[in-house]
């Protein structure tokens, strides 16, 4: 007798070292309406190319998959995938080769192996707003034609250490963490002059500077600057930017104790904080 399939839209589970890829596949034969699939921490290498008929599929969460190494380009079918976490899956290898179809999917936070992006990839996701990259030891570059990432407005990126950044957009908000290689701000940063509301940069250890230019920034509202030790001080007529708000500095000692020395009236209140992130 036929049986209809169940339902259920919702499965998320925090812990899954103990559940393998069969109980992954009876997941998706039984369960055709899930709009949220979570499964962190799971221990499984391979994604089930089945995977392409949960068609109403929103979310899919698969972070801290320390063993698995690929995703079929089954997945890239689905055309409701609004949010992608594969942050934390440290060997994954690549991605599939026709992202670009993905054309829904506004949310991706990521870690792989990979040196660089392909074509067809992460650069030509067109409704993309939110792109997170953690722990790529290996990764050199962002994808080279990011002239399709026309909704990207928040870029967070943290412990790439060998990462050149090249960011051509009109983000509003920026991270950086862990990135050894940047002694200063690139010059293309200056693309986002009239949009970046929040700029937070952590663990940079060789910024020395704020360029001069920075002040031109009039929509900046936040700046956290956090254990970057190198960074000595702050552009001058900092004032000029009156939409900022909050200027959190910590564990900066020498900007610290010069910014505390030079501190106007017109200057915004400076708070020594924990690590902050993005609201």
């Amino acid at each position: 007798m036929y049986q209809q399939p169940c339902k259920m839209r919702t499965i998320a589970l925090e812990s899954c070292e103990n559940i393998d890829e069969s109980f992954l596949s009876t997941c998706i034969s039984r369960f055709k309406y899930l709009r949220l699939l979570k499964l962190t921490n799971a221990s499984w290498e391979l994604l089930p190319s089945s995977i392409v008929s949960l068609k109403h599929l929103r979310s899919l969460d698969l972070t801290a998959n320390e063993r698995i190494t690929a995703l079929p380009n089954s997945i890239c079918k689905l055309q409701s995938l609004q949010t992608l976490n594969l942050c934390g899956c440290v060997n994954l290898e690549e991605f599939p080769r026709d992202m670009r179809n993905l054309i829904s999917l506004r949310w991706l936070e990521l870690t792989t192996k990979q040196s660089s992006f392909p074509e067809n990839g992460v650069g030509c996701l067109t409704s993309l707003r939110f792109l997170s990259i953690w722990e790529c030891s290996n990764l050199m570059c962002l994808p080279r034609d990011t002239s399709y990432l026309a909704s990207l407005r928040t870029v967070i990126i943290g412990n790439c250490k060998q990462l050149d950044l090249v960011i051509p957009l009109r983000l509003q908000k920026l991270g950086i963490r862990k990135v050894p290689r940047m002694v200063a701000l690139p010059e293309w940063f200056q693309g986002a002059t009239n949009t970046l509301q929040v700029l937070v940069i952590e663990d940079c250890e060789n910024l020395e500077a704020l360029p001069g230019w920075l002040r031109s920034f009039t929509s900046l509202r936040r700046l956290i600057l956090n254990s970057c030790p190198k960074l000595l001080s702050l552009p001058e007529e900092m004032h000029r930017l009156t939409a900022l708000t909050d200027v959190w500095i910590v564990d900066c000692p020498d900007l610290e104790r010069r910014c505390q020395r030079d501190t106007g009236e017109d200057w915004p209140k400076i708070s020594h904080v924990p690590n902050v992130y993005f609201e």
